[in-house]
């Protein structure tokens, strides 16, 4: 009898990438829709930024409760980053805003706003970092050094476009390699996904120029 042969996941097959990784596009889309609504909320009388904070503090929320619930993640604060992380200490996911390239399979895109110096500095040394880390919830998972040496730290990239009376936001799953001036500038992995269409636009409010300057572990 033959061998049994398993072909690896094609470059256009998201949904087994994503299986790979422990995620699927279930959990992903409503971080991206809750996003958007909290973004939605923000008047011309809250802060600049209101905006972009909320659909932020949304994006991480939901995915966090997704894969809690669904797949038994738990909640990762990791050198001030955001994410939540599997059960293995070896995949986790946070979120960054992207540019016009996102979701774009032939190009390159990079993160929208640029980085602080941080977010170098724990590119060169996250895992030292990592060995001190501060007091945890119960909620919470904890890396030791060599879990964190170890640790994957993927992206939900997201870049909204306004077309009339529709929202729609190019998303991406991918994995940062390199990172220079504040700016993604090589992936080891991405995962294109498909765009997410909205209705019901009401007017747009400028973000503003101001973001919380969030650092991002490379790996």
């Amino acid at each position: 009898m033959a061998a049994l042969s398993i072909a690896a996941p094609g470059p256009d097959d998201h949904h087994a990438q994503l299986a790979a990784l422990g995620t699927k596009l279930e959990y992903l889309h409503p971080a991206l829709r809750a996003g958007e609504i909290a973004r939605r909320s923000a008047t011309p009388n809250h802060p600049a930024n209101t905006a972009g904070t909320r659909a932020y503090q949304e994006h991480v929320r939901i995915i966090r409760e997704m894969h809690i619930q669904h797949e038994g993640w738990k909640r990762l604060l990791h050198d001030h980053l955001e994410l939540v992380c599997n059960s293995d200490k070896t995949v986790a996911i946070g979120v960054m805003v992207g540019d016009a390239a996102t979701g774009e399979r032939t190009l390159h895109p990079r993160n929208l706003h640029r980085r602080g110096a941080a977010t170098e500095r724990a590119a060169e040394a996250n895992a030292q970092l990592a060995l001190f880390p501060p007091p945890t919830r119960r909620d919470e998972t904890v890396l030791s050094a060599e879990e964190s040496s170890q640790l994957q730290i993927w992206f939900l990239v997201s870049y909204r476009v306004e077309d009339g009376d529709k929202v729609r936001i190019h998303s991406e799953l991918s994995l940062p390699g390199e990172v220079e001036g504040g700016y993604v500038t090589k992936w080891k992995r991405r995962i294109p996904l498909p765009v997410l269409e909205m209705d019901g636009i009401e007017p747009p409010y400028e973000d503003g120029d101001g973001e919380i300057d969030i650092p991002v572990p490379f790996r």
